[in-house]
């Protein structure tokens, strides 16, 4: 390989006066006093190894990849000079040199560096030089979509790192081998290693490394779908590299950007983009420039294509270490989201051959559901049965490897990609309530990307709420009290939606409304204020008359295909779980434990209360479905606790134990599982509070107690 800059001696009385105070300000620390002194060398003039790239070091961890460039350029970096009293610096000035060009995306020279650095490492026999080569190696190795060589490398260099008692070089190898667990998928043992590399940061107080791992723990919490965590993390990362003026705060914007983007929140994640691409623009940060470009145009395909295009083009015209996924990711939703299936598939297959080389789980899995949906947008006329099971295995395996990585935002996603697929609407509500808990916001379904290509769920024409509270909406439109005429047409499609689909007969409801009037009356009176709820749910007159309510000489009836009722779902998505979760093997811990836990959290969710009973007709009407809809409820929640507990996550059942407990004193099961989970979570004095209770309790109602003893959870299997 060539040389840096050559042809000037460091020795010179004049130069050793510049140089000699900045070497003194590098070992005492005085990092800005050094870098603030370097700015007052001539830069025509070169620098020693040991000094460029000590002080490429400093500029590197700061952001500024141009400054550190421009000082290994000032190095004689003759590889025929055999002195073994500079091997060692001249290896650290090539892979300090390797790293910045790779972070400027320059591969082809990245790699040439790093190998060369290798090579005079080992020459030098120098252990803390030998493990910032092989880091180069590592970088290279990524960029080429070599795993295998990456995995080799950091395993080479935290050994090195290690022997030479080197804790800044171990901090940054660590951050490095947790950003590649990252970009694998490996979410939880890329947090096992940020978390040491977090430990390390704040025990060296080497804050812009401290701040890497922090926005690299971030993206493993974003992996796992943990918005909360992540954007912690990514607010504390940000916050150090603004403190410290540094443009790796360039990177903070991008994750930053992409929480408030998968949240929803798209103001927010359009203008954290834009401060990004600013900061990134002077230094020609390829990995800003593209996460930047492609998350701008998911963000403006519906409100300003042309601008999409601007961003798209640019997104993969750009080169990057990271490989060209994360742009034709975004070429291609933007491309479905925009009407045409044909490129999104196109980049799609790109995606999925490119991820597969690179072991890159979570790509791969985004782009199996990119080329499924564009398939399916591509040929809608396609609908056979074997083409639905086809797209639908597809879809499924997807949601297996989301399951694997563990991110429940990618699982709930898929989950309603499945559900709209094959038209299961419980399905399809429970996936919608649990992208609503993750926190997911209305402004998801606009940013280029599976929601926005599958669209929202159209607003029911009729929407009947009967838990909780009694409330009708049509096409979203919340019906007045006014509107109704009659506080009995209110009671009528009370009691009938209560009836869960079922039809009504004419007599009951007339009896029940006019208890007092002889039974023709009330029959005819039952006609009018039939007629009376049709125009309520139907003012405009627009649709036959029996659209939304269904009648005949004996019955009344709603329209479950045109009218939703709040009792309805709940009442099918909660047999449901209940179903997976007796079909379910006993609890190991494993993805599919995490996924039947959030359905069961999920359904739990959309019991919004009792079905109302303060009004004496109605409340003797439905008593039968509200104390079938209440033990449901409860029957859901106890497995939900239960399954905690036999999961050993005691404090998380002792929460919807004690919700069973307030609810009913009198229930011995979650007496007994409360009991339980405060022994299993080490809390023996409430435990022995509660279990004092529970005998009281059982007392009072004349039952003996299960035992004199604290119960474990060998005998609660029944709880």
């Amino acid at each position: 390989m060539g040389r840096g800059r050559s042809g000037h001696g460091t020795g010179g009385p004049g130069m050793r006066d510049l140089l000699t105070p900045i070497e003194t300000a590098v070992h005492q620390g005085h990092q800005d006093e050094a870098l603030r002194r370097l700015a007052a060398v001539p830069a025509d003039l070169p620098l020693p190894a040991g000094l460029a790239w000590r002080l490429g070091v400093l500029l590197h961890q700061q952001g500024r990849f141009d400054a550190a460039d421009a000082c290994y350029r000032r190095v004689d970096l003759d590889l025929d000079d055999q002195d073994p009293s500079t091997l060692a610096d001249r290896a650290q000035v090539l892979a300090g040199w390797a790293a910045t060009r790779w972070a400027q995306g320059d591969q082809a020279r990245t790699r040439q560096l790093a190998t060369d650095a290798v090579a005079v490492a080992e020459r030098s026999a120098d252990d803390a030089a030998v493990a910032a080569a092989y880091l180069a190696q590592a970088l290279a190795a990524f960029g080429d979509g070599d795993r295998a060589g990456n995995e080799h490398a950091y395993a080479q260099a935290l050994a090195a790192a290690e022997r030479a008692g080197d804790f800044g070089q171990q901090l940054r190898i660590r951050c490095n081998v947790g950003s590649r667990l990252v970009e694998e998928g490996h979410y939880r043992p890329a947090i096992e290693e940020l978390d040491e590399a977090v430990r390390l940061g704040e025990l060296l107080g080497q804050q812009m490394l401290l701040a890497l791992a922090l926005h690299n723990r971030a993206e493993a919490w974003l992996g796992l779908g943990d918005l909360h965590r992540a954007r912690s993390d990514a607010d504390k990362a940000l916050a150090r590299w603004q403190r410290a003026g540094s443009p790796l705060a360039a990177f903070g914007l991008t994750l930053t950007a992409r929480v408030h983007r998968v949240r929803g929140a798209n103001h927010q994640a359009v203008a954290a983009y834009r401060a990004a691409l600013a900061m990134g623009e002077p230094d020609g940060n390829a990995q800003v420039l593209v996460e930047a470009c492609a998350g701008l145009a998911r963000l403006s395909y519906a409100d300003d294509p042309q601008a999409a295009a601007r961003h798209t083009e640019r997104a993969l015209s750009l080169p990057s270490s990271a490989g060209p996924t994360v742009a034709e990711l975004a070429a291609g939703w933007v491309a479905l989201c925009s009407g045409d299936p044909h490129t999104a598939l196109r980049y799609g297959e790109q995606v999925r051959a490119e991820t597969g080389r690179r072991r890159d789980t979570a790509g791969l899995a985004e782009a199996m559901e990119l080329v499924t949906l564009a398939a399916h947008r591509a040929n809608p006329e396609a609908t056979s049965p074997r083409t639905v099971r086809r797209l639908l295995a597809d879809l499924v395996e997807a949601a297996t490897i989301w399951a694997e990585l563990g991110n429940e935002f990618a699982l709930a996603t898929n989950a309603l990609l499945q559900a709209r697929l094959t038209g299961d609407l419980v399905a399809e509500r429970i996936a919608y309530e649990r992208l609503r808990r993750i926190g997911v916001q209305e402004g998801g379904w606009h940013v280029a990307g599976p929601l926005a290509a599958i669209g929202p769920a159209p607003v029911p024409e009729v929407e009947v709420q009967i838990l909780g509270q009694f409330a009708v909406r049509l096409a979203g439109v919340a019906v007045s009290v006014g509107s109704w005429q009659s506080r009995k047409a209110r009671d009528l499609l009370h009691m009938v939606a209560a009836q869960l689909g079922r039809p009504v007969a004419r007599d009951a409801l007339a009896a029940a409304l006019w208890p007092q009037a002889r039974a023709e009356v009330a029959l005819r009176r039952l006609s009018v204020l039939i007629s009376t709820v049709r125009g309520v749910l139907d003012p405009g007159r627009r649709h036959p008359a029996d659209r939304y309510l269904i009648t005949d000489s004996a019955t009344v009836q709603l329209r479950t295909a045109h009218v939703v009722v709040d009792a309805w779902r709940f009442h099918d998505a909660a047999r449901a779980a209940v179903v997976a979760d007796t079909a379910s093997p006993p609890p190991t811990g494993t993805a599919a434990d995490d996924r039947l836990l959030s359905q069961l959290e999920t359904v739990v969710a959309m019991y919004a209360g009792d079905l109302r009973t303060d009004d004496e007709v109605v409340g003797a009407a439905v008593q039968r479905p509200r104390a079938l809809l209440s033990a449901l409820h409860r029957e859901v929640t106890r497995r939900l606790a239960r399954r905690y507990l036999h999961l050993d996550r005691p404090d998380a059942a002792i929460g919807w134990y004690l919700r069973l407990v307030g609810e009913d004193g009198y229930d011995e099961p979650a007496h007994l599982g409360l009991i339980a989970a405060l022994s299993a979570a080490g809390r023996h004095g409430e435990a022995n509070r509660r279990h004092q209770e529970y005998v009281v309790r059982m007392a009072e109602i004349g039952v003996e107690p299960a035992a004199a003893a604290l119960p474990d959870r060998a005998r609660l299997n029944n709880s």
